[in-house]
């Protein structure tokens, strides 16, 4: 028997190489967890670019109604203070006076009641 029967019998010879498997071309497995992650992560990205373009729709929607906020509380100002004009106790006078021809009564056209 020589050296390399020796070795054979013994099994020294594969332990020594490496031996490389083959996979099974039918096992599917890898094939499908591959996609499973695949799908993962673009999934995660998708929610990810979603929340951020929500969130920057949402910031230009609060300055727009800020914008509005500001216009109507300038509107109300104004209407506030036409409001304090037109009823204005010099107004009203003069407005009775000049379109209505009113006067304060005179003594004699006063009535007291009792």
């Amino acid at each position: 028997m020589t050296n390399m029967d020796r070795a054979i019998a013994r099994g020294s010879i594969l332990r020594e190489q490496s031996v490389r498997t083959r996979r099974n071309l039918k096992d599917m497995g890898f094939l499908y967890l591959s996609f499973i992650a695949a799908f993962i992560i673009v999934m995660v990205v998708f929610i990810y670019l979603w929340t951020r373009l929500t969130a920057v729709n949402l910031g230009y929607e609060i300055s727009k109604l800020n914008e509005a906020r500001a216009v109507e509380i300038e509107k109300n100002k104004r209407l506030r203070l036409e409001i304090m004009e037109l009823t204005s106790p010099e107004r009203v006078e003069k407005t009775a006076r000049q379109e209505f021809s009113l006067d304060y009564p005179r003594g004699e056209q006063v009535i007291y009641l009792k």
